[in-house]
């Protein structure tokens, strides 16, 4: 009993297991398939991706190497270009003490000292004290009523004050006489005013060694100065005192000197260790120059400045896709509602770094311009918007710039690389074009580098040369490169270029060419819609050529049953007249099904198929309604509107509400009798009015000031199918029927009511 058990309670585990594991994926499936959680997932792995690539070698493995010994190992070469600051600091250093040396006498760079002031007053007093000594010790020695003679005790006065000043032995005896003699008035005065002139003196002129002279030969006018009202007498005494008390009063202008050794450092160029210098070779001794190198290079000691650096790139990167998802979201938001445009930009970038990585890798400074930036410029151009192409393009070209070791030269090259690219693919309308316009993308690229290496130093005109032609190449590497893979874009992500549109409007296409000849009348009723409304795009500003391709196929559905479309019927018999109403609704909807079903089996891309579903919205087959209501009403039943209407969806975007309102108006046209101006006039307004009040154009973006400018388009191509012809005379009419041979019958099939399928 035991044993049987054992193996039902293994099975039963076993399906519990089982279960489990089909219940976690069934979660996954259910979670994955929402469309923002995938959105999300998109963008972290996209930016672990980007973070990634940029990373790689960005900061090398660390090199063991000690102070003082001798080096064993491979020889070590600079990964990318440094700047050796210790060396270039030195070389500043030098330059601005050198500086200093040959300027420091310059009298700009050279100011009044602070102290001057306190200076010439301690020398004033010192000066005037001897004047007083000596002054006393004259009339001590001289006895009253005789005149003072100076000359006893000049010689005694001159040494004192040469003690004190030096250039005392200048002053003529005359002036040291005076000074002695004088009664103790003029005295006085001149005293006072010798100590305002020469504390102004030595406070408001630069005196130096260089200006000692000339500041003597002006003190005439100095002490003159009507300021300081020295009496014209006592002037010369002053001016010859003044002459030997001044001094230098000059100090270093600090200030100045900084500036001066900031000017001298800026201009030392600084020295740089290029990439693929050899630093260390086996055998050398490491010198502190080697580990400061080493060092410069993040080669030693880099474990924190390898989590620093993928820190960075990772806020680096995250800044520049919030850039991009800002824009998205505020510019394309239509983007967001189509996840296949995510994930083409997603690839696009990451392969674009990819293979900038890898160039950068090989160490070859001509592979630096050959990153096929302008590639990713092409494809975002044809298969998304223009401006987004643009800003992704910005993004590329500041990312190329980080990996190249933040090159700023490639940077600027690579973003109007993309730029002329974007711009020369638009408005394309063949593919032979595009290689045309590649070439004139491979100048812009020739002569872009030129100009930036004239810009950015580079010397050699044999480098600036072989650059230019490797960037030139690029252009056409690149725009080949996008002419392959744009189909396999196309097919990957169900996206449409306008180069797939136009092979899809030409008249070969086996699904047009069914059209042309299985359904005359419905092709060329196509024809007439896709003139209509490609003049109303182009009007407001809509896709004119998907609008033109959507219209060329939106009728393809009726190929199943062309005969049962008054277009294609070339009798009078109208198989609708033995039908009843609801069967005649049901196989008139059906071609909106079956065109999708057709156009999906001929590969026709989505943008068209939509088109194709969405052309007649939910809008009420009137006429078999009308026969229906008609019906019922004898028998005193109701009819559904619904059940006489097609099946939706409305037009979700202008393009298709363009080809929705072309079709109806064209139809009503060709039904209309006699058209003339005014009555097609009154007809598409009452065909958009009745579009409008049905809340068809609901689900699209379309403006009232859009539905006059389509108004005016519609009856501006109108005048054109519909206007006057001239009458043939009758004698005309009557040579024709001889030229056949008198057996043309003319044939009047009558009116034949209009079961449009609007």
């Amino acid at each position: 009993m035991g044993k049987e058990t054992q193996p039902a309670e293994k099975s039963f585990a076993k399906r519990k297991r089982q279960g489990s594991f089909i219940d976690k994926w069934l979660w996954v499936r259910d979670f994955l398939a929402k469309k923002m959680v995938r959105e999300r997932i998109l963008v972290f792995v996209s930016f672990l991706a980007i973070v990634g690539i940029l990373q790689i070698d960005l900061v090398p493995r660390a090199i063991d190497v000690k102070l003082g010994e001798i080096y064993i190992g491979t020889e070590i070469r600079a990964p990318r270009t440094v700047i050796n600051t210790e060396k270039t600091e030195e070389l500043m250093d030098q330059a601005a003490a050198r500086a200093v040396e040959e300027n420091k006498d310059k009298l700009e760079y050279q100011t009044i000292s602070i102290e001057a002031g306190v200076e010439a007053n301690n020398r004033y007093n010192r000066i005037i004290g001897v004047f007083e000594e000596y002054r006393r010790l004259m009339q001590e020695q001289t006895p009253e009523g005789v005149s003072p003679d100076p000359a006893r005790i000049r010689p005694e006065f001159r040494r004192a004050l040469q003690r004190e000043e030096g250039r005392f032995t200048e002053v003529p005896d005359e002036t040291l006489d005076l000074v002695l003699t004088l009664p103790a008035t003029d005295y006085e005065r001149i005293v006072r005013s010798l100590r305002q002139v020469y504390v102004a003196l030595e406070t408001e002129r630069k005196i130096g060694p260089q200006t000692m002279e000339e500041v003597r030969s002006e003190l005439g006018a100095f002490v003159g100065n009507e300021r300081f009202l020295v009496l014209p007498q006592d002037q010369p005494v002053i001016r010859e005192l003044l002459t030997a008390m001044i001094f230098p009063n000059l100090t270093r202008d600090e200030a100045k000197i900084r500036q001066l050794q900031e000017e001298a450092r800026r201009k030392v160029a600084p020295v740089k260790i290029e990439k693929g210098q050899l630093i260390l070779s086996e055998g050398d001794i490491v010198t502190t120059e080697h580990i400061q190198i080493l060092r410069e290079l993040a080669l030693i000691d880099n474990s924190g400045n390898r989590v620093l650096m993928f820190f960075s790139l990772g806020i680096f990167t995250l800044f520049l896709m919030a850039i991009c998802l800002i824009y998205i979201y505020f510019f394309e938001k239509r983007i967001l509602k189509e996840e296949q445009h995510l994930y083409l930009l997603a690839l696009v970038s990451v392969v674009v770094l990819a293979v900038a990585k890898a160039f950068s890798l090989l160490n070859l400074d001509l592979m630096a311009y050959l990153v096929p930036l302008s590639f990713a410029s092409i494809i975002l151009v044809f298969l998304s918007e223009p401006k987004l192409a643009w800003v992704i393009t910005a993004l590329l070209s500041l990312m190329v710039g980080v990996i190249f070791d933040f090159h700023l030269a490639l940077t600027v090259f690579y973003f109007i690389n993309g730029t002329a690219a974007l711009y020369l693919m638009l408005n394309l309308n063949q593919r032979k074009e595009m290689i045309r316009r590649g070439l004139y993308l491979a100048g812009i690229n020739f002569f872009t580098v030129l100009t930036l290496s004239f810009l950015f130093g580079i010397k050699r005109f044999s480098s600036m040369f072989l650059f230019a032609l490797v960037a030139g190449f690029n252009g056409i590497l690149a725009t080949a490169l996008a002419n392959g893979f744009l189909p396999f874009f196309e097919h990957l992500f169900g996206l449409t270029s306008p180069l797939s549109l136009l092979e899809l409007a030409n008249p070969n296409m086996p699904l047009l060419k069914r059209l042309l000849i299985e359904a005359p009348g419905t092709y060329h009723h196509s024809i007439l819609v896709g003139n209509l409304a490609e003049a109303a795009a182009d009007a407001i500003g809509a896709d004119s050529l998907l609008v033109r391709v959507g219209a060329y196929y939106h009728d393809v559905g009726k190929l199943r049953r062309p005969y049962f479309f008054v277009e294609n019927q070339i009798t009078n018999d109208n198989p609708h007249e033995n039908l009843a109403p609801s069967l005649s609704t049901l196989i008139i909807t059906s071609h909106v099904r079956d065109g999708v079903e057709l156009a999906k089996s001929y590969g026709v891309p989505r943008v068209v198929t939509d088109i194709i579903e969405q052309h007649h919205g939910t809008d009420l087959i009137r006429y078999f309604y009308q026969q229906a209501s008609e019906k019922v009403q004898e028998e005193k039943e109701s009819v559904e509107e619904t059940d006489f209407s097609y099946s939706g969806p409305k037009p979700q975007t202008k393009e298709a509400a363009l080809v929705m309102l072309a079709d109806a108006v064209e139809a009503a046209a060709r039904s209309m009798g006699q058209p003339s101006p005014a009555r097609l006039e009154a007809l598409v307004n009452q065909i958009l009015k009745e579009r409008l009040e049905a809340g068809q154009l609901d689900e699209t973006n379309l403006t009232l000031r859009d539905l006059d400018k389509i108004k005016a388009a519609f009856l501006k191509v109108l005048g054109g199918i519909f206007h006057h012809r001239i009458k043939y005379p009758e004698i005309v009419a009557t040579e024709r029927k001889k030229s056949n041979g008198g057996n043309h019958q003319p044939r009047n099939n009558g009116t034949k009511a209009e079961q449009r399928d609007a």
